[in-house]
């Protein structure tokens, strides 16, 4: 899948590649410093590397700027994970643009439900997942087992 959003493309990449691995380290050091990383259930650069995973890749003349994983969990349904945009470059729509991008690969893969984890901390986060019509929902997988006390889990029906 390749789409631009102004300047902006979009593509499904591997999130080994060394570039696209350090924007999940910023993601993940991001969390930490907001104390959300041990409330969260984060998926693994490899568990993100599976076949079942499609990692979105925003970029800027070639660097990227912003990400999201869609990971398939069953006919019917998938989770968004590993949301991130680049504090460089917050406030252009990018992670609306990434939001709408992972919902299109979904309704392309005709499944009726994307689910998420964030942490009501994540303020900003929670804003864009309501806009775009995500509401709260109980705790699913491995999340029911190791849920923090701040996470917040939220649905959208296609």
């Amino acid at each position: 899948m390749s789409a631009g959003t102004g300047v902006a493309a979009f593509d499904v990449e591997d999130p080994r590649r060394p570039d696209v691995h350090l924007l999940i380290e910023e993601l993940d050091a991001e969390m930490a410093q907001l104390s959300i990383g041990d409330d969260c259930n984060l998926s693994s650069v490899e568990a993100l590397s599976q076949d079942y995973v499609q990692f979105l890749v925003a970029r800027y003349h070639g660097h990227p700027i912003a990400c999201g994983a869609l990971v398939i969990k069953d006919i019917d349904w998938a989770e968004i994970k590993r949301m991130y945009v680049r504090p460089v470059v917050r406030g252009k729509g990018l992670a609306r643009a990434v939001l709408d991008n992972l919902l299109t690969m979904a309704r392309r893969r005709d499944l009726r439900t994307v689910r998420l984890e964030t942490n009501q901390r994540a303020t900003a986060a929670l804003g864009l997942y309501r806009s775009a019509g995500f509401l709260p929902c109980d705790a699913f997988e491995a999340h029911q087992a190791d849920a923090g006390p701040d996470a917040v889990f939220l649905e959208l029906t296609l």
